[in-house]
């Protein structure tokens, strides 16, 4: 029988409705992930910046791993086009409930991205991506998205595009006001700087 294939996600495919959208997608685990360094990155040719993660010893970065058919890979890796897809070693895995560790014949993906030679601040953060990251952190626990803000690098340059989304995977919802409420605990010089997107 053929390794079953899992996918860490650490941004947007946290979100189980937004990583449906690209393909079959199974249930998630929470975990974190030992080695790697989260940040937000100009994202080309899309007028917003995107978190990406990459290699570095002492960082950790939490995330969930969801099940793949081998057969569905393709449709991830077009989504997530500028990165490149690199197996995670699972002894890099802290599980949060230990319980659902995966088996260790399981082949775990890892998308990440060069962030030497790019320009990181070219764009803005927009809330309406960010939007479903914490979304996605919120079905795991409250905590779970506190975690997330603290653990990523570069946040500056941020548009509230709510109004008007940028993000073209934006979610309808109703919790603007509670993430607002949090993002505003945990980064109070930065969130203040926020502006209604053009």
């Amino acid at each position: 029988m053929s390794a079953k294939h899992y996918i860490f996600g650490y941004g947007s495919l946290i979100s189980s409705s937004s990583r449906r959208i690209t393909g079959i997608a199974g249930d998630s685990v929470a975990v974190r992930v030992a080695g790697l360094e989260r940040t937000w990155v100009g994202w080309q040719g899309t007028g917003m910046r995107a978190v990406a993660a990459r290699p570095m010893i002492g960082a950790s970065c939490n995330g969930v791993l969801f099940e793949v058919p081998a057969t569905e890979l393709e449709k991830f890796d077009v989504r997530e086009t500028h990165y490149q897809r690199v197996a995670l070693d699972l002894t890099q895995i802290d599980y949060l409930v230990p319980q659902q560790a995966l088996e260790a014949s399981c082949q775990v993906w890892v998308y990440v991205y060069n962030h030497n030679g790019c320009h990181l601040n070219d764009a803005p953060i927009v809330q309406s991506y960010l939007d479903v990251i914490v979304l996605g952190c919120n079905e795991i626990a409250p905590n779970f998205a506190q975690e997330f803000i603290q653990h990523t690098l570069n946040w500056s340059y941020w548009h509230d595009d709510r109004h008007n989304p940028v993000y073209p995977r934006a979610q309808a919802h109703q919790q603007g006001q509670n993430i607002d409420q949090l993002l505003a605990q945990l980064l109070p010089q930065t969130f203040t700087q926020r502006v209604l997107a053009p």
